[in-house]
Protein backbone atom coordinates (compact mmCIF):
# COMPACT_ATOMS: atom_id res chain seq x y z
CA UNK A 1 0.00 0.00 0.00
CA UNK A 2 1.41 3.51 -0.44
CA UNK A 3 -0.79 7.06 0.49
CA UNK A 4 1.61 9.05 -2.19
CA UNK A 5 -1.11 10.22 -4.33
CA UNK A 6 0.93 11.34 -7.94
CA UNK A 7 -0.26 14.26 -9.97
CA UNK A 8 -2.85 12.01 -12.03
CA UNK A 9 -4.03 10.47 -9.01
CA UNK A 10 -5.14 14.07 -7.82
CA UNK A 11 -6.59 14.89 -11.43
CA UNK A 12 -8.90 11.62 -10.92
CA UNK A 13 -9.93 12.10 -7.59
CA UNK A 14 -10.43 15.64 -7.91
CA UNK A 15 -13.53 14.27 -10.14
CA UNK A 16 -15.47 13.45 -7.07
CA UNK A 17 -14.35 16.65 -4.58
CA UNK A 18 -16.51 19.77 -4.11
CA UNK A 19 -13.03 21.75 -3.94
CA UNK A 20 -9.58 20.77 -5.46
CA UNK A 21 -7.81 18.24 -3.27
CA UNK A 22 -3.79 19.02 -2.12
CA UNK A 23 -2.09 15.02 -2.22
CA UNK A 24 -1.11 15.84 1.48
CA UNK A 25 -5.13 15.58 2.11
CA UNK A 26 -6.12 12.31 0.94
CA UNK A 27 -4.30 8.78 1.54
CA UNK A 28 -4.49 6.20 -1.49
CA UNK A 29 -4.66 2.72 -1.72
CA UNK A 30 -4.91 -0.47 -4.02
CA UNK A 31 -7.18 -3.08 -3.70
CA UNK A 32 -7.84 -6.21 -5.73
CA UNK A 33 -11.03 -6.25 -5.91
CA UNK A 34 -12.11 -9.90 -7.56
CA UNK A 35 -10.32 -12.38 -9.55
CA UNK A 36 -11.36 -15.40 -11.96
CA UNK A 37 -10.26 -18.17 -10.29
CA UNK A 38 -13.01 -20.43 -8.06
CA UNK A 39 -14.24 -18.60 -4.72
CA UNK A 40 -15.68 -20.12 -1.67
CA UNK A 41 -19.46 -20.33 -3.57
CA UNK A 42 -17.58 -22.21 -6.33
CA UNK A 43 -18.33 -19.53 -9.02
CA UNK A 44 -15.93 -17.24 -11.01
CA UNK A 45 -16.01 -14.52 -13.26
CA UNK A 46 -15.38 -14.87 -16.56
CA UNK A 47 -12.55 -12.46 -18.48
CA UNK A 48 -15.30 -10.83 -19.88
CA UNK A 49 -17.19 -9.97 -17.01
CA UNK A 50 -13.56 -8.44 -15.06
CA UNK A 51 -13.32 -6.41 -18.30
CA UNK A 52 -16.61 -4.75 -17.90
CA UNK A 53 -16.59 -4.56 -14.21
CA UNK A 54 -13.48 -2.02 -14.03
CA UNK A 55 -15.65 0.33 -15.97
CA UNK A 56 -18.55 -0.56 -13.73
CA UNK A 57 -16.25 0.87 -10.20
CA UNK A 58 -14.96 3.05 -11.21
CA UNK A 59 -16.89 6.03 -8.71
CA UNK A 60 -18.13 3.36 -6.49
CA UNK A 61 -18.12 4.09 -2.76
CA UNK A 62 -16.59 1.52 0.12
CA UNK A 63 -18.79 0.84 3.36
CA UNK A 64 -18.65 -1.98 5.86
CA UNK A 65 -20.38 -5.67 5.55
CA UNK A 66 -22.12 -4.87 2.65
CA UNK A 67 -24.47 -2.35 4.84
CA UNK A 68 -25.81 0.55 1.73
CA UNK A 69 -26.04 2.91 4.66
CA UNK A 70 -24.59 6.77 3.61
CA UNK A 71 -23.05 6.93 7.11
CA UNK A 72 -21.01 3.84 6.36
CA UNK A 73 -19.02 5.92 3.21
CA UNK A 74 -14.86 4.91 4.05
CA UNK A 75 -13.62 5.23 0.60
CA UNK A 76 -13.96 5.35 -3.14
CA UNK A 77 -12.75 4.59 -6.09
CA UNK A 78 -11.17 6.66 -8.74
CA UNK A 79 -8.97 4.19 -10.83
CA UNK A 80 -10.08 0.86 -11.96
CA UNK A 81 -8.46 -1.95 -14.14
CA UNK A 82 -7.02 -5.87 -14.64
CA UNK A 83 -3.93 -7.01 -14.36
CA UNK A 84 -2.55 -10.81 -15.02
CA UNK A 85 0.70 -11.74 -12.71
CA UNK A 86 2.87 -13.87 -15.25
CA UNK A 87 2.75 -17.57 -14.65
CA UNK A 88 -0.39 -17.37 -12.08
CA UNK A 89 -2.87 -20.09 -12.95
CA UNK A 90 -6.58 -20.40 -11.49
CA UNK A 91 -7.97 -23.40 -10.15
CA UNK A 92 -9.15 -24.71 -13.96
CA UNK A 93 -5.73 -24.16 -15.37
CA UNK A 94 -6.26 -21.15 -17.06
CA UNK A 95 -4.34 -17.79 -16.58
CA UNK A 96 -5.19 -15.72 -13.40
CA UNK A 97 -6.97 -12.17 -13.94
CA UNK A 98 -7.59 -9.90 -11.43
CA UNK A 99 -9.72 -6.39 -10.93
CA UNK A 100 -7.33 -4.42 -9.20
CA UNK A 101 -8.88 -0.84 -7.97
CA UNK A 102 -7.22 2.47 -6.83
CA UNK A 103 -9.00 4.15 -3.96
CA UNK A 104 -8.80 6.84 -1.54
CA UNK A 105 -10.15 8.33 1.95
CA UNK A 106 -9.24 11.87 3.44
CA UNK A 107 -6.97 12.20 6.24
CA UNK A 108 -8.57 13.52 9.22
CA UNK A 109 -9.34 12.97 12.63
CA UNK A 110 -12.31 10.43 12.11
CA UNK A 111 -10.08 8.42 9.84
CA UNK A 112 -7.08 8.25 11.54
CA UNK A 113 -8.35 4.59 12.72
CA UNK A 114 -9.18 3.24 9.35
CA UNK A 115 -5.54 4.47 7.68
CA UNK A 116 -3.87 2.84 10.97
CA UNK A 117 -5.29 -0.07 10.05
CA UNK A 118 -4.65 -0.43 6.32
CA UNK A 119 -1.31 0.36 7.09
CA UNK A 120 -0.89 -2.56 9.51
CA UNK A 121 -2.78 -5.47 6.88
CA UNK A 122 -5.66 -5.59 9.80
CA UNK A 123 -8.48 -4.53 7.26
CA UNK A 124 -7.66 -5.71 4.47
CA UNK A 125 -10.02 -8.63 3.18
CA UNK A 126 -12.19 -7.23 0.87
CA UNK A 127 -15.32 -7.99 -0.90
CA UNK A 128 -17.75 -6.38 -3.67
CA UNK A 129 -21.55 -6.39 -4.56
CA UNK A 130 -22.44 -6.72 -8.28
CA UNK A 131 -25.13 -7.98 -10.05
CA UNK A 132 -24.69 -10.32 -13.25
CA UNK A 133 -26.99 -11.19 -16.15
CA UNK A 134 -25.94 -15.09 -16.26
CA UNK A 135 -24.55 -17.38 -14.22
CA UNK A 136 -23.59 -20.25 -16.94
CA UNK A 137 -22.65 -23.96 -16.23
CA UNK A 138 -18.91 -24.94 -16.54
CA UNK A 139 -20.31 -28.06 -18.13
CA UNK A 140 -23.29 -27.84 -20.35
CA UNK A 141 -23.03 -23.53 -20.78
CA UNK A 142 -26.67 -23.34 -19.57
CA UNK A 143 -27.53 -20.48 -17.39
CA UNK A 144 -28.02 -22.51 -13.78
CA UNK A 145 -30.79 -19.93 -12.75
CA UNK A 146 -33.18 -19.98 -15.11
CA UNK A 147 -32.72 -23.71 -16.89
CA UNK A 148 -33.11 -26.94 -16.25
CA UNK A 149 -29.43 -27.27 -16.04
CA UNK A 150 -28.89 -30.67 -13.35
CA UNK A 151 -25.39 -30.29 -12.95
CA UNK A 152 -24.47 -29.76 -9.14
CA UNK A 153 -21.70 -26.98 -8.54
CA UNK A 154 -18.97 -28.66 -6.50
CA UNK A 155 -19.79 -32.41 -8.69
CA UNK A 156 -17.01 -33.61 -11.13
CA UNK A 157 -18.22 -34.73 -14.48
CA UNK A 158 -15.63 -36.69 -16.92
CA UNK A 159 -13.06 -35.41 -14.66
CA UNK A 160 -14.39 -31.77 -14.53
CA UNK A 161 -15.82 -29.99 -11.13
CA UNK A 162 -19.21 -28.36 -12.22
CA UNK A 163 -18.81 -24.61 -11.11
CA UNK A 164 -20.89 -21.40 -11.57
CA UNK A 165 -19.16 -19.04 -14.11
CA UNK A 166 -20.35 -15.35 -13.63
CA UNK A 167 -20.96 -13.48 -17.10
CA UNK A 168 -22.33 -9.86 -18.49
CA UNK A 169 -22.36 -7.65 -15.49
CA UNK A 170 -24.64 -4.83 -15.28
CA UNK A 171 -24.32 -2.99 -11.90
CA UNK A 172 -21.57 -2.70 -9.28
CA UNK A 173 -23.21 -1.47 -6.54
CA UNK A 174 -20.49 -1.09 -3.58
CA UNK A 175 -17.16 -3.14 -2.70
CA UNK A 176 -16.96 -3.57 1.10
CA UNK A 177 -14.40 -4.08 4.31
CA UNK A 178 -15.51 -7.54 5.44
CA UNK A 179 -13.87 -10.52 8.14
CA UNK A 180 -14.64 -13.55 5.95
CA UNK A 181 -14.93 -12.70 2.25
CA UNK A 182 -16.28 -15.68 -1.04
CA UNK A 183 -13.19 -14.96 -2.76
CA UNK A 184 -9.63 -16.89 -1.50
CA UNK A 185 -7.70 -13.75 -2.97
CA UNK A 186 -10.24 -10.80 -2.58
CA UNK A 187 -13.21 -11.56 -1.58
CA UNK A 188 -16.53 -11.11 -3.72
CA UNK A 189 -20.25 -11.25 -3.21
CA UNK A 190 -22.53 -11.86 -5.97
CA UNK A 191 -26.42 -10.60 -6.70
CA UNK A 192 -28.83 -11.17 -9.05
CA UNK A 193 -30.50 -8.05 -7.63
CA UNK A 194 -30.38 -5.09 -10.50
CA UNK A 195 -30.34 -2.12 -8.30
CA UNK A 196 -30.10 -0.99 -4.43
CA UNK A 197 -33.53 1.14 -4.74
CA UNK A 198 -36.33 -1.10 -5.42
CA UNK A 199 -34.41 -4.19 -4.30
CA UNK A 200 -37.55 -5.56 -2.77
CA UNK A 201 -39.40 -6.03 -5.86
CA UNK A 202 -36.50 -7.24 -7.85
CA UNK A 203 -35.82 -9.74 -5.58
CA UNK A 204 -39.44 -10.64 -5.89
CA UNK A 205 -38.97 -10.91 -9.38
CA UNK A 206 -36.04 -13.57 -8.44
CA UNK A 207 -37.81 -15.55 -6.07
CA UNK A 208 -41.08 -16.07 -8.37
CA UNK A 209 -38.07 -17.23 -11.12
CA UNK A 210 -36.64 -19.73 -8.51
CA UNK A 211 -40.11 -20.76 -7.89
CA UNK A 212 -40.75 -21.10 -11.66
CA UNK A 213 -37.47 -22.83 -12.58
CA UNK A 214 -38.41 -25.52 -9.21
CA UNK A 215 -41.71 -26.43 -10.89
CA UNK A 216 -40.51 -27.30 -14.12
CA UNK A 217 -37.64 -29.24 -13.08
CA UNK A 218 -40.28 -31.15 -10.87
CA UNK A 219 -41.95 -32.00 -14.13
CA UNK A 220 -38.81 -32.45 -15.94
CA UNK A 221 -38.20 -35.28 -13.28
CA UNK A 222 -41.23 -36.46 -13.10
CA UNK A 223 -41.60 -37.25 -16.46
CA UNK A 224 -37.74 -38.65 -16.85
CA UNK A 225 -38.96 -40.84 -13.76
CA UNK A 226 -41.85 -42.47 -16.02
CA UNK A 227 -39.34 -42.68 -19.06
CA UNK A 228 -37.31 -45.33 -16.77
CA UNK A 229 -39.85 -47.69 -15.37
CA UNK A 230 -41.19 -47.39 -19.15
CA UNK A 231 -37.33 -48.28 -20.22
CA UNK A 232 -37.05 -50.78 -17.22
CA UNK A 233 -40.06 -52.63 -18.32
CA UNK A 234 -39.25 -53.19 -22.17
CA UNK A 235 -35.62 -54.23 -21.21
CA UNK A 236 -37.59 -56.71 -18.98
CA UNK A 237 -34.85 -56.90 -15.69
CA UNK A 238 -37.06 -59.13 -13.47
CA UNK A 239 -38.05 -55.94 -11.58
CA UNK A 240 -42.23 -55.15 -11.13
CA UNK A 241 -43.51 -51.56 -12.17
CA UNK A 242 -44.64 -50.77 -8.33
CA UNK A 243 -40.37 -51.54 -7.34
CA UNK A 244 -39.23 -50.12 -10.25
CA UNK A 245 -41.15 -46.45 -9.16
CA UNK A 246 -40.12 -46.70 -5.56
CA UNK A 247 -36.49 -47.42 -6.41
CA UNK A 248 -36.74 -44.13 -9.00
CA UNK A 249 -38.28 -41.92 -6.53
CA UNK A 250 -35.54 -40.51 -4.45
CA UNK A 251 -33.15 -40.99 -7.55
CA UNK A 252 -31.71 -37.45 -8.65
CA UNK A 253 -31.89 -36.42 -12.69
CA UNK A 254 -28.12 -37.38 -13.17
CA UNK A 255 -28.96 -40.74 -11.62
CA UNK A 256 -32.23 -41.23 -13.57
CA UNK A 257 -30.64 -40.19 -16.73
CA UNK A 258 -28.14 -42.90 -16.22
CA UNK A 259 -30.71 -45.70 -15.50
CA UNK A 260 -32.47 -44.88 -18.37
CA UNK A 261 -30.10 -45.04 -20.65
CA UNK A 262 -28.80 -48.41 -19.52
CA UNK A 263 -32.59 -49.58 -19.55
CA UNK A 264 -32.55 -48.57 -23.18
CA UNK A 265 -29.50 -50.36 -23.93
CA UNK A 266 -30.51 -53.30 -22.11
CA UNK A 267 -33.97 -53.00 -24.25
CA UNK A 268 -32.14 -52.95 -27.55
CA UNK A 269 -30.56 -56.09 -27.27
CA UNK A 270 -33.63 -57.72 -26.18
CA UNK A 271 -35.93 -56.58 -28.91
CA UNK A 272 -33.63 -55.08 -31.62
CA UNK A 273 -35.20 -53.21 -34.34
CA UNK A 274 -36.03 -55.31 -37.51
CA UNK A 275 -35.50 -54.08 -41.21
CA UNK A 276 -38.43 -52.85 -43.30
CA UNK A 277 -41.41 -55.19 -44.13
CA UNK A 278 -41.16 -55.54 -47.67
CA UNK A 279 -44.44 -54.48 -50.05
CA UNK A 280 -47.09 -57.52 -49.58
CA UNK A 281 -45.00 -58.91 -47.03
CA UNK A 282 -47.22 -59.95 -43.91
CA UNK A 283 -46.82 -57.91 -40.97
CA UNK A 284 -46.51 -59.71 -37.15
CA UNK A 285 -49.12 -59.21 -35.27
CA UNK A 286 -48.72 -56.39 -32.69
CA UNK A 287 -48.19 -57.33 -29.16
CA UNK A 288 -48.77 -54.77 -26.24
CA UNK A 289 -45.04 -54.55 -24.64
CA UNK A 290 -45.66 -52.33 -21.62
CA UNK A 291 -48.69 -49.92 -20.35
CA UNK A 292 -48.74 -46.41 -19.09
CA UNK A 293 -48.07 -45.64 -14.99
CA UNK A 294 -48.45 -42.67 -13.81
CA UNK A 295 -45.92 -41.76 -11.00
Amino acid sequence: MSNKATEKDMELINKYSRRTLKEDEVYTFSVVLCDNDIDRDIEHFDDEALDTLKDLFVGVSAVYDHEPSAKNQIARIYSCGCEMPEGRLTAYNEPYKRLVGKAYIPVCGATEDLIALLDSGIMKEVSIGCAVAKCRCSICGEDMRTSACSHVKGRHYGGKMCCGVLSEPTDAYEWSFTAVPSQRSAGVTKSSVKKWRGAEDSMGEYIDALRKQAEEGRRYKSALRLETVKAGIMANVGIESKLLEKMTAELSVEELTQLKEAFVVKAQQRLPIGAQSRRGREKPEKKERFKEYEI
